[in-house]
């Protein structure tokens, strides 16, 4: 069901909109009614809808504000545009950002009822290909690496021949008439693996957003292969060698390789690769490792018992181990494992919020930000006794990506979800709503406020334009001095003369 929003100042034209159409009928939910663009806008990051139907000339930010600033966001909604002025200039401006229906009030049900199904014709069409473009190159994309996977795993322990390994394969990976490139980025030392894997997953969901790229890395050396795609590999080569990571302390080098055919690109590196105890394979830009899963089981909960008995070493090699996993489902039984070892030897641990978390930890899909939520609770455990009110590692990944990117006047919760949780916008905001008490947009105008007024205490003589851009609000210092003003009951200057014990525009 497609989401609708109404955003008109006139209350008579917002309620008979929302009545004279039976919206459900139409497979449309109406979410919302507005008074204008800036409530709008905010209901657009909470929401996420696919149409809005706006009046142009609203109070705080008009319709083609509204219209411009929603069209930066990561999923824009499709607008309809219901005006009581009909000047070209409007229009062609309305068009510059894909609005194709311009209405002119009055307006019947009729027109109204036919530009809206137009346009949900439109997302429906839209949602549905982009869908079954991602969902086929979903599942090959993860029969691939799972296929991959397996053929290193049999490569390593099982010792067969590779041409019966090959053989077994065959229904899925084809291995002998699509040619491969290769490329190896030497000198990449682990520690800087996990920021060169985030960026090598943002370059390739820009540049090839639908190319499986495998990789396999072993003791500084990161081996990367996918099919030819018959393109310049210049740029790719120039972003491997000049990637910039914090954790890496010398320059990375690349060299590549072309090949006929799978099969033998994988004699190659898979001959390379037998000699290592360890290595770990990139399977959709994460880590899984090849290791002695019995061994880490049983080793991380003997550090975990030395460590609630007060080994502060204990608990650091416990840490490492657990960043170490580089497989999510392994990492959730290990996770499992050591927070019921831990609610036993602790009874101050609410058997509630114990639940809560390993329900959390059995629906995270990030592997990173289970690793991180496991450290901070183990790293919490000589202090747990007021686990009950403490907030659920979803909740508090969300509060460390706002004050992270608060800077970005992109950031929405749909941005959230989908770069860092990986998980559905509706169920984390429901979720956030449930555990917050707010919604999102609340708690995210929270926070850019809160840092305003820190910016503006350390420096009295900053630009309001400045501190706007600083706290996410753009080139916009209207719509930023609006929003300090509704939640503080001053304006900027006004907060900047209080602070500082001045009068007002001295």
């Amino acid at each position: 069901m497609l989401k609708l929003i109404i955003a008109d100042d006139e209350r008579m034209v917002r309620e008979t909109l929302s009545r004279i159409i039976d919206w459900k009928q139409y497979n449309i939910e109406l979410v919302g009614l507005c008074r204008n663009g800036l409530e709008a806008y905010d209901m657009i990051l909470d929401e996420s809808p696919d149409i809005v139907l706006t009046d142009l000339r609203m109070p705080g930010m008009d319709g083609l504000e509204l219209i411009e600033k929603a069209s930066e966001t990561p999923s824009p909604p499709q607008f309809v545009i219901l005006s009581g002025y009909g000047e070209f200039d409007y229009a062609k401006r309305a068009m510059k950002y894909g609005v194709k229906h311009y209405l002119l009030k009055p307006c019947g049900e009729t027109q109204i009822l036919e530009s809206i199904r137009d346009v949900a014709k439109d997302c429906f069409q839209r949602s549905a290909r982009q869908y079954q473009k991602e969902s086929q190159f979903q599942t090959a994309d993860s029969m691939a690496h799972n296929s991959m996977f397996s053929i290193i795993n049999d490569t390593l322990y099982r010792h067969k021949p590779l041409e019966e390994t090959f053989q077994d394969f065959e229904p899925f990976l084809d291995f002998y008439f699509t040619p491969y490139q290769l490329f190896y980025v030497y000198f990449l030392e682990e520690a800087a693996l996990e920021d060169c894997l985030a960026q090598l997953r943002d370059y390739c969901q820009r540049q090839m957003p639908y190319v499986t790229v495998h990789g396999i890395y072993t003791r500084n050396t990161l081996t990367l292969f996918f099919k030819d795609c018959s393109q310049d590999y210049g740029p790719f080569i120039r972003f491997l060698s000049n990637m910039k990571l914090p954790r890496q302390n010398v320059r990375q080098e690349v060299e590549t390789a072309a090949f006929g055919d799978l099969r033998s690109l994988l004699f190659v590196v898979l001959e390379k690769i037998r000699r290592y105890s360890v290595i770990y394979y990139v399977h959709s830009f994460h880590i899984l490792s090849s290791y002695n899963y019995g061994y880490v089981s049983a080793e991380t909960e003997h550090l975990l018992s030395e460590a609630l008995n007060g080994g502060t070493q204990e608990m650091e090699r416990l840490v490492e181990s657990i960043r170490a996993i580089g497989d999510l489902p392994f990492l959730k039984q290990v996770a499992s494992s050591l927070l019921l070892k831990a609610a036993l030897g602790d009874p101050e641990i609410s058997a509630q919020w114990m639940t809560e978390f390993l329900l959390s930890v059995s629906r995270e899909p990030s592997l990173d930000s289970l690793k991180e939520a496991l450290i901070r609770f183990l790293r919490q455990l000589p202090r747990q006794a007021g686990a009950k009110s403490a907030s659920s590692p979803m909740i508090q990944q969300i509060y460390d990506y706002v004050e992270q990117h608060i800077g970005s006047s992109s950031l929405t919760l749909k941005s959230i979800a989908d770069q860092c949780l990986f998980m559905n916008t509706d169920y984390v905001s429901k979720k956030f709503q449930k555990e917050t008490g707010m919604k999102f947009s609340a708690y995210l105008t929270s926070v850019r406020i809160r840092k305003a007024k820190e910016y503006l205490a350390a420096d009295p003589s900053a630009k309001i334009q400045t501190v706007a851009a600083q706290v996410g609000c753009g080139n916009n210092p209207q719509y930023f001095s609006w929003l300090f003003r509704k939640e503080t009951g001053m304006t900027p200057s006004a907060y900047v003369a209080k602070v500082h014990g001045r009068t007002e525009g001295t």
